[in-house]
């Protein structure tokens, strides 16, 4: 059933008359309304017709043959290297089995990276069609029996309702986006489909595709199959001959993704209009949401699609009511879909349409005909293997390209794992640069943080070296929003920000950035001044009713409790998260500050970086633990707050509680840059480990959710005292009992890739402290693994010497520990490393020796450093 949750909307629906158009061209054929200057449209942010690889920084001649760099093999190699796993056999027959023989050769990336992994168990991952970072995420919208809410669109399980352009990935809070949509079926004719009722269809099949392709068998015997480019989707369409059945595709308008679940965070269609052409191969129109999980703000966007065959016939329809050739005006509730019906005469077996979108304000119609143009070339209009190529080549170019193993030498399980994660990586935030902006810049700009308090830790971190153009893109477009609405965002969907969780954390991505000194024409002092904004001026109050004791849209909501007490009182929601971010927050301005000579800055914000010391208790304790000191929630007075408090419980761990998705023993733990107070704070290394012991299952009593981004951090944190062994041992068993392949792979919520950082860390044997330019050392998955074609950043090669000792390939016959480290041919005595010593223009080698039993290797190593470690502080 189709429930929304608003009052009264304003519908236009429009059939016009126009005159026919006579193809002749693809931009003929679109049918543009009058001359647009394309240059000032689209040259603002950057060559915006250029296709992506031409604004990779990377001088690396093209070699020659399909595939553009010239790999195949020495990536992962074709199927036939790893068939030896009954596991990659099995699942490469279920998820891969429309990957053509000639994408598995040229693209052989393809065979191993699953497109529906972590799309289950809650992991909420989009498993449509995609480019890295793509404003289209085309996809089908489900809806079951249950009302279980399709956070991407897609379930396992239920009716297909609408295939649309417009998703998220892997995000909680609630559904996003599914708008501009098609639907076809087959019916006598159109008006023989009922539309009192939600239309929608059961799948014949289980849904395949893979990276750039989707496939989906309905039960009324049409096939769909249909891949998407930077800002516009094709489909294609198969209809079975029935005698005296023809073809039908519905534009239903409204269609959007509802919150069952969380009604008052749901989606809302407030208006819109689609148009029909007079060719009756073309229409176009808008569609306004609000509400959603971001901001109860409406947003627009606007479409205009065209099929490769004009329809016979039409229907325009509002609730239960046709209307044809005529303009209406109706006040309306959300329960009465409108749009139009498009039948296609009988012998049309084979049916194409292109759809563009764009967020353009002033001419977005128009601007969504350009997306569709700049997607796919007038030579190659409505071929869809020309599409699914150019998708390949784009994930190849940009990301797959840049990681060489060897997979006959590696553990299969592990490969895909890390091609899975790395993909996750690469769908969000969304790239809406040029005239899709909302408003008009020379600027990159991006969409789409959902949010960066899950992202900041390992996400950012991990495309700071990875992907430095886009990194910088990203660093910019934040900037950008600062410069536009005073604050950068924490979570932002549909051009508004909205619901910041902890802290300004927009703060540690941008310390991440500058310490690792990423370049990309970032203007520091802008970034400076947009992290100050954050620390020093109190955002607007914005009632959340979910936590109304602060605006959360903007900033840092209880500042004002920062600025006078020096910590968050338990008078504001999540205070005990907001207190310990607000630190960590304030220790990115001191990076940030101190490398810009702001000496007087870079001291207040590195004095208040120690705030958090303020609400540690040592005298807290929890029963049958033989250790004391815990943070604890203050009141406005300075005394500790025991009512609804113990150390092991966040109670609700929501919006109105004192801990936000973590635990106070897990918050306890997050302090990255002042590990040495902690360290001094717990007493002794011997409690120190006990402590990190009990926060996991190997050896205590998982008081950790590693489903949640609080303990991200913490595993690696035994490098502090010196026990590298017991973070390989964590690490490890982390990995064998959170992530495997497949759509139930992952422990939780994608969090928009956060989940999938955290993986390709723990696989590649080292993590990121964000906002320094420290990784901790653990252990890597593969015997041999490179980064390459880094812009502006030599190789990277990564050896695992003795991985597997007795030759086979699996997880279980790894050696784990690690005995010595050599970087750049230097013995290491010491479980970290800089980020230059990794990550230069002269490249780098970091060689693990592993071993099958603890070594103590870096025992009399020094601990690594805490930068914002304050002497001065003491607690009020």
């Amino acid at each position: 059933m189709h429930f929304v949750f608003s009052l009264l909307c304003i519908v236009e629906l429009l059939v016009c008359v126009q005159g026919a158009i006579t193809p002749s061209s693809w931009i003929d054929d679109l049918g543009f309304s009058r001359p647009i200057d394309i240059g000032k449209l689209y040259g603002k942010a950057k060559n915006y017709l250029a296709p992506k690889k031409e604004r990779l920084r990377d001088d690396t001649p093209l070699k020659s043959g399909r595939n553009g760099r010239g790999r195949v093999e020495t990536i992962i190699g074709p199927p036939s290297h790893i068939k030896g796993s009954a596991l990659f056999a099995e699942r490469y027959t279920v998820h891969h089995k429309e990957l053509k023989a000639q994408y598995r050769k040229d693209y052989p990336f393809a065979a191993v990276v699953d497109t529906f992994f972590g799309t289950e168990a809650g992991g909420h991952m989009f498993p449509g069609t995609a480019l890295p970072f793509s404003m289209c995420k085309m996809g089908v919208d489900v809806i079951d029996t249950a009302q279980t809410d399709a956070y991407a669109g897609y379930l396992t399980n239920g009716e297909v309702v609408g295939i649309s352009l417009l998703h998220a990935s892997g995000t909680g809070g609630s559904p996003t986006y599914g708008v501009v949509s098609q639907l076809p079926m087959m019916a006598p004719s159109v008006g023989a489909v009922d539309i009192s009722r939600q239309i929608g269809f059961q799948r014949s099949t289980t849904d395949s595709g893979h990276v750039g392709y989707y496939k989906v068998r309905l039960n009324n015997s049409v096939t769909v199959e249909f891949s998407s480019g930077e800002r516009s989707g094709l489909y294609k369409y198969r209809f079975p001959s029935a005698v005296g059945m023809r073809p039908i595709v519905m534009v239903n308008v409204t269609h959007h993704l509802h919150s069952f679940g969380r009604p008052w965070w749901t989606q809302n269609f407030e208006k819109g209009y689609i148009q029909v052409n007079k060719d009756m191969r073309s229409y176009s129109g808008k569609v306004v949401i609000a509400g959603g999980w971001s901001d109860p703000g409406a947003w627009t966007v606007y479409f205009y699609g065209i099929f490769d065959h004009a329809a016979t016939g039409i229907r325009a329809f509002q609730g239960t009511r046709s209307v044809n050739g005529l303009k209406i005006n109706l006040v309306n509730d959300q329960n009465k879909n409108f749009g139009v019906i498009f039948e296609f005469a009988e012998d049309v077996r084979v049916l194409k349409s292109h759809v563009g979108i764009s967020f353009n304000k002033d001419d977005g119609v128009e601007i969504a005909k350009w997306n569709i143009v700049r997607d796919i070339p007038p030579e190659h209009k409505f071929d869809l293997s020309w599409s699914v190529e150019n998708a390949l080549k784009r994930w190849d170019e940009e990301v797959f390209s840049k990681m060489v193993l060897f997979p006959a030498n590696e553990d299969p399980v592990s490969i895909e794992l890390l091609h899975n994660a790395i993909y996750g990586v690469h769908l969000m935030p969304t790239e809406k640069s040029g005239p899709d902006a909302p408003w008009e810049t020379e600027e990159p700009y991006y969409d789409d943080f959902f949010t960066i308090w899950d992202t900041f830790r390992c996400l950012h971190p991990l495309l700071h070296f990875f992907n430095q153009e886009r990194s910088a893109e990203i660093i910019r477009s934040l900037i950008e929003i600062w410069r536009h609405e005073n604050y950068m965002p924490d979570g932002r969907s549909g051009d508004r920000s909205g619901r910041t969780q902890g802290g300004s954390n927009a703060d540690i991505v941008l310390a991440d950035a500058y310490v690792k000194r990423i370049g990309g024409q970032i203007n520091w002092e802008d970034g400076f001044k947009a992290m100050k904004a954050n620390a020093e001026v109190i955002p607007p109050l914005i009632i959340d009713p979910m936590a109304p004791d602060s605006t959360n849209k903007y900033g840092r909501g209880a500042l004002s409790d920062w600025l006078s007490h020096g910590y968050v009182t338990n008078g504001y929601s999540r205070s005990l998260t907001r207190t310990m971010e607000y630190a960590y927050n304030d220790f990115a301005l001191y990076q940030v500050a101190k490398g810009l000579n702001k000496t007087e800055d870079a001291q207040r914000y590195l004095a208040r970086s120690a705030n958090w010391q303020n609400i540690w208790n040592p005298h807290a304790h929890i029963a049958r633990y033989n250790y004391s000191g815990f943070i604890q929630p203050k009141d406005e007075h300075g005394n500790f707050v025991a009512n609804k408090y113990t150390p092991l419980s966040c109670f609700g761990c929501y919006w109105s509680d004192d801990a936000y998705e973590g635990k106070p023993v897990e918050y306890g733990w997050a302090v990255p840059h002042d590990m040495e107070t902690l360290r001094g704070l717990i007493g002794s290394e011997d409690v120190f480990v006990q402590r990190l012991d009990d926060m996991f299952g190997l050896y205590g009593d998982a008081l950790a959710d590693l489903s949640n981004e609080p303990s991200f951090l913490t595993p690696y944190l035994y490098n502090y005292v010196n026990r590298h062994d017991r973070t390989v041992e964590t690490i490890h068993y982390l990995l064998q009992n959170n992530f495997k392949p497949g759509p139930k792979g992952l422990p939780g919520n994608s969090d928009a890739g956060a989940m999938q950082a955290w993986l390709f860390f723990a696989l590649i044997g080292f993590y990121p402290v964000a906002g320094t330019d420290l990784y901790l050392l653990s252990a890597p998955k593969f015997s041999y693994l490179k980064f390459t074609r880094l812009p502006n950043l030599g190789e990277v090669e990564i050896i695992a010497h003795d991985l597997f000792p007795n030759g086979k390939r699996t997880a279980d016959a790894r050696n784990i520990y690690v005995k010595s480290v050599v970087i750049n041919g230097f013995a290491l005595n010491r479980n970290w490393v800089y980020h230059e010593e990794l990550f230069s223009e002269h490249g780098s080698k970091l060689e693990f020796y592993m071993t099958d039993k603890p070594v103590a290797w870096d025992k009399n190593g020094p601990y690594p450093p805490s930068y914002g470690h304050y002497e001065g502080a003491t607690t009020v």
